[in-house]
């Protein structure tokens, strides 16, 4: 087994720079998730529970395009006689290719290009290959960040991979162990988590794994019971496969049988010790994969057979390449059930993921209870629970060995972790992380909140500078506060960073007296910016305004484009069209070009009749739409209903907008609906 540095060239666009602003929690802290009356009491429980949108300490990914050019990406080779393992360490760890060297096939599907696109909880993401998602709900927060890497070895002396990090916005530890032993076709995962706080902490985990979609790909696991999503009610039903209400008459264990973006959860029973998923193909091949029973839960996703699912597989690939669905293991029933994590607990769980040949007239028999037994009979076949326990117990005796050779160095977040809990608290990271590498200082990283760990001080910085990276965690908020307590530490930034912190933390008015102070001490666009949120999302939209008329009169225009997508949004919602596209006017070409703010201010210009620019609109292809959002698809619909309108020489009317959607349906490139019309 051989572990090594490599690199890859792929076309793709590159993410970019952060957005630099706070994007703050949902205030409302657990979803509403309806259900149509079939879930069971035990499966209503935790529904929702701590689902609400959180993004913070991290920054936003918003800032990449459509333009592709040749990239060269960091690559970590994992092989031995049968598979290659090929892992992206500055993406989140992500498993880009497993191969068969045998074959030379893909076992995953695998992307051939790197198109960043707005599906994940800090808004880049890509396709293919297998994701980690830790911590809260969505793709995970270093989806498309780097992390650590490196090579250790087994009892037997042979190398495996960690990859691992420090996850900020709950405070706890992870990584996982990847071997592929001498001789061994299917790669072994181990997962650890680590919450060595005194407290509790709601936790996520769902292994996001990408397979191959064909026309007849079709999925088993070790139970027929699902959570579907019920379309009627946008929420859940409890059903059996392989048929469920949202598509009846058809065999939905057929993914391409979903004429809509879908996804079902497996509701494994407690007695399957050893939980596994399948995907069967028409030309004799099974994908397979199967954990210890931590990951207890398993999802199907796929993005259907519709003109906005196939948009979005050509749209994250190149066109015909890019269709896929998703296999996923997880904690909880669905990815909308929370749960919580003990103080001073760990978890870890083991998995098995390989591809083996079957016979098709088995796997694809139309009694799907008799396929799965066969299916089930296949998977025993290459990994029993015998085995997946013995490996389990082997790889988990392993878990707090140190790295022996670094092959790739995340951010400086787990080492100022470890020297803050070394000076304050006596005690360090926990056994099997490394991250010896003292935070060092540009823009945007950990070294202003070092010097205030070591000299009880936030440096000051410019008014026009990029603020420091953001901080919630409780312990640095004592640090601050306590820092403040001396007048030679009170600066503007200083109040900046204690509001958006206790804001964060629920505690509105202590966070807009922080910012006020920070005002009275040197205006800022940037906390005239978090004081127009704080109104906005308080309903005093007036009051919002004039907090952003007065950052916009310190800056001169924006010194970044995200103020200005805010402004405008805040503007358009308010109906105030003629400021709105006046403020667009007289942004600078690099913002007006920007495809969100295009969006927003297409609703001004529509309004204001200027069709050059609308009909420009529908004509492009954009970066940053979100999964079935319609913003875009409103503002056609609302274009062509106004037409309809001016040709009948009448007022616009709501008939003018149902005619307009029934007459003129939507170009591909801006229809990225989930669910069809």
């Amino acid at each position: 087994m051989r572990v090594y540095k490599s690199s890859l060239r792929l076309e793709g666009a590159a993410i970019g720079s952060d957005n630099p602003l706070p994007m703050f929690r949902n205030s409302r802290h657990h979803r509403d998730v309806k259900d149509n009356g079939t879930l069971t009491e035990e499966l209503r429980a935790k529904l929702g529970y701590e689902t609400g949108e959180r993004y913070l300490p991290y920054r936003m990914q918003d800032r990449y395009s459509r333009e592709r050019t040749a990239l060269l990406l960091d690559t970590i080779v994992l092989e031995n006689d049968c598979l290659q393992a090929v892992f992206l360490p500055q993406y989140g760890g992500r498993l880009y290719a497993l191969i068969d060297k045998k074959t030379n096939r893909d076992i995953l599907y695998t992307n051939p290009v790197f198109q960043p696109a707005n599906l994940a909880i800090l808004n880049a993401w890509f396709s293919g290959g297998i994701e980690w998602n830790i911590g809260q709900l969505g793709h995970t927060f270093t989806t498309c960040s780097p992390v650590h890497a490196a090579i250790l070895k087994d009892d037997r002396g042979d190398d495996f991979l960690r990859i691992y990090d420090y996850e900020r916005c709950k405070n706890v530890f992870w990584h996982i162990d990847f071997h592929l032993p001498a001789g061994s076709d299917k790669l072994l995962i181990y997962v650890r988590i680590v919450n060595d706080n005194n407290r509790t902490v709601p936790m996520y985990w769902w292994t996001n794994i990408a397979v191959e979609e064909t026309a007849k790909a079709r999925i088993f696991s070790s139970t027929d019971e699902v959570i579907y999503i019920d379309h009627s009610i946008k929420g859940f039903g409890l059903g059996k496969l392989p048929h469920l209400p949202t598509v009846p008459d058809k065999d939905v264990s057929y993914p391409i049988n979903f004429p809509f973006s879908n996804e079902y959860f497996f509701q494994t029973h407690e007695k399957i010790e050893y939980p596994w998923e399948a995907v069967a193909y028409e030309d004799g091949r099974m994908f397979y994969e199967r954990s210890t029973s931590r990951l207890r839960y398993r999802k199907m996703f796929c993005w259907g057979n519709h003109a906005g699912g196939r948009r979005w597989c050509d749209y994250l690939a190149s066109p015909g390449e890019g269709r896929y669905i998703e296999i996923q293991g997880g904690f909880a029933p669905t990815q909308l059930h929370g749960l919580d994590m003990p103080a001073h607990s760990e978890w870890d769980f083991t998995q098995a993921i390989g591809m083996t040949d079957i016979k098709v007239e088995l796997a694809h028999q139309q009694n799907w209870h008799q396929a799965q037994a066969y299916v089930r009979k296949c998977v025993d076949r290459h990994i029993d629970e015998e085995e997946m326990l013995a490996i389990h117990r082997s790889l988990g005796a392993q878990a707090e060995r140190a790295p022996e050779q670094t092959l790739f160095r995340g951010s400086e977040w787990g080492e100022l972790e470890r020297q803050r809990r070394e000076k304050l608290e006596y005690r360090s990271v926990p056994a099997g992380f490394d991250f010896s590498r003292q935070p060092q200082g540009k823009s945007g990283t950990a070294e202003d909140w070092l010097a205030l760990l070591n000299d009880r001080r936030l440096p000051e910085r410019g008014v026009h500078e990029v603020p420091s990276a953001w901080m919630i965690q409780e312990e640095w908020l004592d640090l601050l506060q306590a820092s403040l307590q001396s007048a030679r530490n009170q600066s503007w930034n200083a109040y900046m960073h204690l509001g958006v912190m206790l804001y964060e933390n629920g505690k509105e008015e202590e966070a807009i007296a922080a910012w006020e102070n920070s005002i009275r001490l040197q205006p800022s666009v940037w906390v005239y910016r978090n004081l127009a949120e704080a109104m906005n999302r308080a309903g005093r939209k007036e009051q919002a305004l004039k907090y952003w008329e007065s950052a916009y009169h310190i800056a001169e225009s924006f010194p970044d484009q995200a103020l200005a997508e805010e402004y405008l949004n805040l503007l358009i919602g308010m109906e105030r069209y003629e400021e709105a596209w006046r403020v667009y006017q007289d942004l600078p070409e690099a913002f007006t070009s920007c495809d969100r703010i295009q969006i927003i201010v297409g609703a001004a210009a529509l309004e204001l009749d200027q069709h050059a620019f609308v009909e420009r609109l529908f004509s492009q292809e954009f970066a940053v739409i979100r999964e079935g959002e319609t913003l875009i698809i409103e503002l056609w619909y609302k274009y062509k209903a106004k037409q309809l309108a001016t040709e009948q020489h009448a007022p616009l009317t709501s008939t003018h907008l149902a005619e307009a959607k029934a007459m003129f349906p939507p170009p591909a490139n801006i229809d990225f609906r989930i669910v069809g019309e």
